[in-house]
């Protein structure tokens, strides 16, 4: 039983060794971990009004978007458990008492909306927002701009930005890049404390 199991360590252990070789042999030794990345992976259009306000919420595995154009306009229902294809999942209608309110939260079949102070804050504020990269830090460099953005949300949960401008809903996913020591320190941990 001991023999089998000092087998698989020095299997385990050949493997990474074997896994990290040709990677450090490309760049003399060291290879650059990817840059920090945020990057479109879906566009999705959309009719109506402007969108003012975003919220997220999940129900039986779903995840869900809901577009609040504020005043008495029903709010429209965007599946996004693939982030990368939205697709529209109906309308709530909001009672009319409620109607002008902002949908804070949504939880599986409840929601709260919070009354709003004035029509005249439910108004879409445009905006420009413009995805910057600092690879370079002496060169930061614009990667893209959306303008016209009323409303925005980041879902950090998923590592995801919402973004609704004329042109649509923009899906964007955040890709921290690599942590070259945390990487390190875990394939040290697997090959000598397993």
């Amino acid at each position: 039983m001991r023999s089998a199991r000092v087998c698989w360590m020095i299997l385990g252990a050949s493997l990474l060794v074997g896994i990290a070789r040709p990677a450090a042999a490309e760049k003399g030794g060291f290879t650059p971990p990817a840059p920090d990345r945020i990057d479109v992976i879906a566009h999705f259009p959309l009719s109506g009004g402007p969108v003012t306000h975003l919220t997220v919420g999940a129900h039986w595995q779903n995840n869900y978007l809901y577009l609040d154009r504020g005043g008495e306009s029903p709010v429209s229902i965007l599946d996004v458990t693939n982030p990368a294809a939205p697709a529209a999942a109906g309308e709530l209608d909001v009672p009319k008492e409620e109607a002008g309110g902002k949908l804070s939260a949504v939880v599986g079949t409840a929601a709260l909306i919070a009354s709003s102070p004035s029509a005249a804050a439910q108004q879409a504020t445009k905006q420009i927002v413009t995805i910057l990269s600092f690879a370079d830090p002496e060169h930061p460099t614009v990667v893209r701009q959306f303008p016209g953005v009323t409303a925005m949300l980041k879902d950090t949960s998923r590592d995801l930005i919402y973004l609704i401008n004329s042109d649509g809903l923009w899906v964007l996913r955040v890709e921290p890049a690599t942590d070259v020591q945390l990487e390190k320190q875990y394939a040290r941990y697997v090959l000598y404390n397993r």
